[in-house]
């Protein structure tokens, strides 16, 4: 298993317009081989968070079976096309690409339920 979490931070004024950028895109990673988990969240700002989120926060919760999908999934498509299209909504670097922090995690423990699932199957 390969876990990451990676994080974005939208341009003031953009947020909307990635909004919908962004709820179209898991459905162009579901059928990536190698690719279990793909959730996009922000921050839920109704709700106290300690340390507070950067205003405009996009984080990416992964999974994949190995670092070869991982890589895969750069690669692809489906991502390919989401940083040509998002490339002026978000923060970038000082060689003009968005800025992503990428943590690769090392599971430890954990269990996903059922209902989770199917909470997840009906998004």
């Amino acid at each position: 298993m390969y876990s990451t979490i990676a994080k974005s931070t939208i341009l003031p004024g953009k947020e909307a317009e990635v909004i919908e950028i962004l709820k179209k895109l898991p459905k162009q990673v579901e059928n990536e081989p190698g690719t279990l988990l793909y959730m996009v969240h922000t921050p839920d700002f109704s709700q106290p968070s300690l340390p507070t989120p950067a205003a405009g926060e996009v984080i990416f919760f992964e999974i994949y079976e190995d670092k070869a999908a991982f890589e895969a999934h750069l690669d692809g498509a489906a991502f390919q096309n989401y940083i040509k299209e998002t490339k002026d909504l978000f923060l970038a670097d000082s060689f003009n690409q968005t800025f992503v922090p990428i943590e690769i995690l090392k599971h430890q423990a954990g269990f996903a339920k059922e209902e989770l699932l199917k909470d997840l199957s009906g998004i």
